[in-house]
């Protein structure tokens, strides 16, 4: 019986295989066919972009599609769109995602130092006489960067002008044993809401996936950040219990580092997976019984657009302003500014009689 279940497990590991290679060359083929960066236009006017990138999750691998379709979260992102009558211009929603990849293949080019926001735990102290500063880089001026960044958001690529990327990253690096979850924040219970974990606790996986999305922002763009599924295959061989405390690390980044540092009205969205029941079903599982399927890119694209429809407004709304600016009349301009010069010179003043009263 132990050599016939060797059998068995090798034929099953050999229908995966097999099927995956399939399965990502056919949406490979497809993104190049109605998604390549030839045909899609530069966000500009009433034409704006969504990035979706990352690895296998983001690239859509187990969905099933027909010749010239997409993928993945992207089109049950467009059709939310679509249904919403706040989101009255026309949106393209690109799949870029890259099964395989890890999240160092996503780090930005070199560049400057992109700082930490605000610690988001308790002061650790110094270990062994090492120093550990109250924000640490994110993306030193020495990271070489990776391969995939400058594919999607090099000069002249499809993702430089995108005004909204979605992140779904880190899968790869769990499914290989490189999440680089240190072993002292096992200790931490991940099931409570009030655990966060100091900066030398935090995952590799976690900190490329801010480092990322830190410089998103700074090119002003809009960010949103998708865990990882907490169940499945190759997820329960990691530890579920690791991928839960990645996952609640994901969520700290993304509601105390990265909304607290930069643009504050810019806050970055999180998306939940693995704790999202309405997607983590059985019956939205795909052939590998890690990926989802179609019905399970679809109720995830719901979910990501729900986090993201207010972004979508917020670009179209900019647009408008600046268009409607742009045709008033020129007297009406120096009106204007001169309106808002008076009012500020009037808070200023208003301010110094303020303190001037204080100090009497």
């Amino acid at each position: 019986m132990g050599g016939l279940d060797q059998i068995v497990n090798l034929l099953s590991y050999l229908y995966v295989l097999i099927r995956r290679v399939f399965n990502t060359t056919w949406i490979r083929a497809n993104v190049w066919i109605s998604q390549a960066d030839r045909i899609i236009p530069k966000s500009s006017g009433p034409r704006h972009k969504i990035v979706i990138m990352g690895d296998s999750l983001a690239m859509g691998l187990g969905d099933w599609i027909l010749a010239g379709q997409v993928a993945g979260v992207a089109p049950s992102i467009l059709k939310a769109a679509a249904l919403d009558k706040q989101v009255r211009q026309r949106w393209y929603c690109l799949n870029r995602g890259n099964a395989g990849s890890m999240s160092e293949d996503w780090l930005p080019p070199k560049g400057p130092r992109v700082e930490a926001g605000q610690p988001t735990t308790e002061k650790k102290g110094s270990r062994k006489g090492q120093s550990k500063p109250d924000s640490e880089p994110l993306l030193d001026s020495d990271s070489p960067g990776g391969k995939s960044w400058e594919r999607i958001f090099g000069s002249g690529r499809v993702g430089e002008d995108a005004e909204v990327v979605v992140i779904m990253l880190g899968l790869s690096d769990v499914v290989r044993g490189d999440a680089g979850l240190p072993l002292h924040a096992m200790k931490r219970d991940h099931n409570s809401a009030s655990v966060l974990y100091p900066e030398d606790e935090l995952a590799v996986v976690v900190k490329n996936v801010r480092a990322i999305a830190a410089r998103l922002r700074s090119m002003g763009k809009k960010v949103a950040i998708v865990d990882l599924p907490s169940s499945g295959a190759v997820v329960s061989s990691f530890g579920e219990g690791k991928v839960k405390r990645i996952n609640r690390q994901i969520k700290q980044i993304c509601k105390h580092d990265l909304s607290a540092s930069g643009d504050t009205t810019n806050p970055v969205a999180y998306v939940s997976l693995g704790q999202n029941h309405k997607v983590m079903r059985a019956e939205h599982r795909a052939f590998d019984s890690l990926h989802l399927n179609a019905k399970g890119y679809k109720v995830l694209g719901v979910e990501i657009y729900e986090n993201i429809c207010g972004m979508l407004i917020n670009c179209e709304w900019k647009q408008w302003k600046a268009k409607l600016q742009g045709a008033l009349p020129e007297h009406v301009k120096v009106m204007t500014a001169d309106v808002e010069e008076i009012m500020r010179e009037g808070a200023a003043g208003v301010e110094e009689g303020v303190r001037r009263r204080n100090v009497q």
